[in-house]
């Protein structure tokens, strides 16, 4: 995997994982949602002075209407999953299923063969994520637990499937500008659920808009470095590395949020990094 993949892998990571404890902090995650989305789309609006759409072909047209109703499945379905279950549950579950739908896939899809050592990196750092999380498993018994687990589950073959669509859509369609289509395809697409189901798509006063443009803006450079990344290196591996963003909302949860098993998870993202090492000297 290029060392420029790893570095855009890190910095995603980085990013996915703050505006995910910005979001966790907020009592109702999918009212922030469309005012994200729609800041993403504003920062990169520019894009269309250098890349007009007439660039863009039937394929790649195809590609980011199919990432963006994935990327809206993704979104009801975090959702739903957080409201239903703890971080320390869902998390985990979400971010871990996406690696394992994608590597066979990818496989099968794309005639993409990891090497040995791209598989035993891709195998600890799924195992680092589970191991970081095994008390958080463990408690599937609680009530709505296994309501949130499903939701979890749902939610990392949503990434699963905008992650092979997009690394389709960005052999086809320059980055930035497929980064962008696809945020206004997914913006409209949310946008038009919740008015069906009679909510406001756009509401709160100007300290939600502060959160929600900070929000915007590391959702929006998380998703440009990982199409970037995808751009440069198998997606098998970048969905794999891309799960490092566990190490870091570990520590943020312990440092920031007074988390317990801060043991285990610092475990379980010390196998997450060694995995992430190993990724980066595959060939």
């Amino acid at each position: 995997m290029p060392f420029g993949a790893v570095l855009l892998v890190l910095g995603a990571a980085l990013c996915h994982s703050t505006w995910n404890l910005l979001l966790k902090k907020t009592s109702r995650p999918l009212d922030l949602w469309p005012r994200a989305l729609l800041t993403g789309v504003v920062l990169t609006s520019p894009v269309l002075f250098v890349h007009p759409l007439r660039e863009v072909s039937t394929l790649g047209w195809t590609m980011i209407v199919l990432s963006g109703l994935f990327e809206t499945g993704y979104v009801f379905s975090l959702a739903a999953a957080y409201r239903a279950g703890e971080l320390s549950l869902v998390y985990p579950l979400a971010r871990g299923t996406a690696p394992l739908v994608v590597t066979p896939l990818a496989a099968a899809m794309f005639g993409e063969r990891p090497s040995a050592s791209g598989l035993v990196a891709i195998v600890l750092v799924v195992t680092g994520i589970y191991a970081s999380y095994a008390r958080g498993l463990r408690s599937a018994s609680a009530p709505g637990s296994r309501r949130a687990a499903g939701l979890a589950l749902l939610t990392g073959v949503m990434t699963a499937g905008y992650s092979l669509v997009n690394s389709v859509g960005v052999r086809h369609v320059p980055v930035a500008l497929y980064g962008f289509l696809v945020f206004v395809v997914n913006v409209a697409l949310l946008c038009l659920v919740l008015r069906w189901r009679g909510q406001p798509s756009f509401k709160g006063g100007r300290g939600a808009w502060v959160r929600t443009t900070a929000i915007g803006v590391l959702m929006m450079t998380a998703y440009l470095a990982v199409l970037l990344a995808m751009s440069q290196a198998p997606v098998s591996y970048v969905v794999a590395g891309r799960e490092v963003s566990i190490v870091v909302g570990a520590l943020l949860g312990v440092v920031v949020l007074g988390e317990r098993d801060a043991r285990a998870r610092l475990g379980g993202a010390l196998l997450i990094f060694l995995g992430l090492v190993v990724l980066a000297l595959s060939r």
